[in-house]
């Protein structure tokens, strides 16, 4: 078979076949061969697939494979782009080289990274000659990575196997936007980040991840090389992190860090650029120490700015978001935060005056480069400011918000409402061919919902939006069944939090173990796992907890060793947790995922349906909330010899209208609703697992 034939993808995925040759333990399924055809046949039309892909399709090989046909015959750069680094590591490290040599196809691949996981030469040799101000944990890293730095061809932190504690100091070496001088660095021939850029420019199949992506569009495409061809894996979130990505930030740490780097005065230490300056150019004095003033002048203004917006605070949890609406600029506090925000404005502006009157004194010498560093992060910081308190807050189509942690305001945040417009502007208007992938796309097996939320529905009517439906090939029906308990008292109620307590306690008796619980709120998990923590300790069960019991990844780790463990997960576990065999056996749903309406994502949404004079309920809450129970209950079967039950202890699924939207997104066929002395005999009789002894 000629290698470049796109006609019959088919080929590629038969036994003794490249795909075959590249996987082991490959299994021919037609729905890979039928995505594999189908994204083939969109390069080729230059068309826009969007594609579900259920859980055992294979859909990593059935986009690689076209893909490198289509680079390899078109001379033209493929770029993949995922959500998490895990997928990317594993499309890098094993997916691309092995299906390579299977086809034996001569191309070049990269994966690309943003700077800050590579090593800045200009920070480090400074660091090295005693410039910079260490703590004595900061000197215990750069003791450790001596010999790494000197010896590394890569300056990827990738190469480095420290604890996490050292590690935390990566940054004091990290390439960064504010350091970075570009073309007038003394290190910029043996720059590590430059290389990596120059390497993107010969790959022909680049892999990057969605913030790498993101950022790209609103650096202009200054990040990766010119591309026409895109395929974006676990799309299901582009909108949410669209959103996220290309928001305008005021942040307090961002802001203050770059004003203490100038100057910083307590009362044990001076120290800060201006303060290395003084020593070195005594002649300048006068001018530093304006410049030294005007710093302190407006660290005391941030400080002042942020504190009102702490004291604006109306909610008693310690971190949510607050978004600004028109009600609020009435407000006493409001007034006084553009006052301060005013006066800090306009020392930031005399503070910039006065560093390009030492730019010019310096003209000439290595510090005029690093004045000019800081020119450009000041003018960022002041920009993005001004965008947020004066230009946006007016803006029909922006939604501002303030980001509080612990209970102080920590960044304010501007974001555009119809985030798909935006989309459509900066990404997809210079592609040939998009490809669009996720287990988890279509609501009801329509595909309305998300052409409309990432902005593809103004392409439908050229008919250059193709959409494409592969189911899991599992066995559904007798792998798994879906339990409802009926007599569950009202989520919103005080009982829900000790009646679900109550009843994961019988189902733990049931199922040994081997649970995923996912919660929608960190109060009820807590709530939880403090009343059933002594009894599962009693009875010898390993009851993880996430935010309590270690990181994401640990907490996952060890719930596949141990096997009977009951792991209790908020959002982070919702999705893009594949355990296979008998470690997961039953996933428990406390409550149906509808998003907070308070959240300024879902405040953004409403305000995009008022606009179209749509329901939002019926036009973002519901799909959004039917999305996330999908990848939710899509936990649960990830193999052909997996099974188990799904129960969920939402009343709502069975009693609303809208509960069939639910039930009629996910691939589980059986769905029975029973009362809670039932669920655990059911439960047995389904999985067929002993009785844990009581004590």
């Amino acid at each position: 078979m000629s290698i470049y034939k796109m006609k019959k993808m088919a080929d590629y995925f038969e036994p003794g076949g490249p795909v075959s040759q590249a996987v082991p333990g490959f299994v021919y399924r037609q729905e890979q061969a039928s995505l594999a055809q189908n994204i083939a046949d969109a390069f080729t039309n230059r068309e826009f697939l969007v594609a579900e892909a259920g859980t055992g399709v294979g859909k990593t090989y059935a986009y690689l494979m076209p893909a490198f046909l289509w680079s390899f015959r078109e001379k033209e750069k493929v770029v993949i782009s995922t959500r998490t680094k895990a997928l990317q590591q594993q499309i890098i490290g094993r997916d691309i080289p092995s299906l390579l040599e299977a086809t034996g196809l001569d191309l070049k691949y990269m994966e690309a990274k943003g700077r800050e996981n590579y090593l800045c030469w200009n920070k480090y040799t400074s660091i090295l000659a005693g410039k910079e101000s260490l703590s004595e944990a900061q000197q215990q890293f750069i003791t450790k990575i001596l010999n790494w730095a000197e010896r590394t061809r890569t300056g990827d932190k990738k190469e480095l196997s420290l604890d996490a504690d050292l590690m935390k100091h990566w940054p004091i070496l990290a390439a960064d936007r504010r350091g970075c001088r570009k073309d007038l660095c003394a290190y910029h021939d043996k720059c590590f980040r430059l290389k990596m850029m120059r390497n993107l420019h010969k790959a022909d199949i680049i892999v990057v991840n969605h913030a790498l992506l993101l950022s790209d569009l609103q650096v202009n495409h200054s990040l990766l090389p010119e591309y026409k061809y895109l395929i974006i894996d676990e799309a299901h979130h582009f909108d949410r992190e669209s959103f996220d990505k290309l928001a305008y930030t005021f942040s307090y740490l961002e802001s203050s860090d770059l004003l203490k780097a100038l100057y910083y005065k307590d009362k044990k230490f001076t120290r800060g650029y201006l303060q290395h300056l003084k020593s070195r150019y005594p002649n300048l004095l006068e001018g530093l120490n304006g410049a030294s003033e005007i710093v302190a002048r407006s660290m005391d203004g941030l400080d002042d700015i942020f504190s009102i917006l702490s004291s604006s605070r109306q909610s008693r949890e310690s971190s949510y978001s607050m978004v600004i609406e028109d009600g609020h600029l009435e407000q006493s506090w409001f007034f006084k935060l553009m006052d301060a925000y005013l006066e800090w404005q306009g020392n930031i502006r005399l503070l910039m005056d006065q560093l390009r009157r030492l730019e010019q004194e310096l003209s000439g010498q290595e510090e005029e480069v690093e004045i000019s560093s800081f020119l450009g992060s000041l003018q960022e910081v002041a920009e993005n400011a001004y965008l947020i308190m004066e230009e946006n807050l007016d803006r029909k189509d922006c939604i501002n918000w303030i980001e509080y942690r612990n209970g102080l305001a920590v960044a304010m945040t501007s974001s555009y409402v119809m985030i798909g417009d935006i989309l459509r502007d900066r990404l997809y208007n210079g592609l040939e061919s998009l490809i669009m992938v996720s287990a988890t796309l279509a609501i009801e097996e329509r595909f309305d919902y998300y052409l409309d939320k990432v902005g593809l529905s103004y392409f439908h009517s050229d008919e250059r939006i193709k959409t494409l439906l592969e189911k899991s090939p599992f066995d559904y029906e007798n792998q798994a069944i879906l339990y409802t308990v009926s007599n569950m008292p009202p989520p919103n109620s005080q009982e829900h939090s000790p009646a679900t307590a109550r009843v994961l306690l019988d189902i733990i008796d049931a199922t040994g173990g081997g649970m995923l619980v996912l919660f929608t709120a960190r109060k009820q998990l807590q709530e939880v796992a403090e009343a059933i923590g002594p009894i599962c300790r009693a009875k010898g069960i390993d009851l993880l907890v996430q935010d309590q019991n270690g990181s994401s990844g640990s907490l996952l780790e060890e719930f596949v060793a141990s096997k009977d463990s009951v792991l209790l997960g908020l959002e982070t576990f919702w999705e893009g947790v594949d355990v296979k065999g008998d470690s997961l056996r039953c996933v428990v749903i406390a409550k149906l995922p509808f998003r907070s309406p308070s959240d300024p994502f879902c405040m953004a949404a409403d305000k995009n349906c008022r606009f179209q004079r749509r329901n939002s309920f019926q036009h973002f809450m519901l799909p959004d909330g039917a999305m996330r129970f999908k990848q939710g209950t899509g936990r649960l079967i990830r193999s052909e010899t997996d099974r188990g039950v799904v129960v969920v202890l939402d009343h709502r699924l069975e009693k609303s209208s809208y509960g069939k939207t639910f039930k009629n997104s996910i691939p589980i066929v059986k769905t029975l609703s029973l009362a809670e002395k039932d669920l655990a005999r059911e439960i047995r009789k389904f999985i067929a697992v002993p009785q844990v002894t009581e004590l």
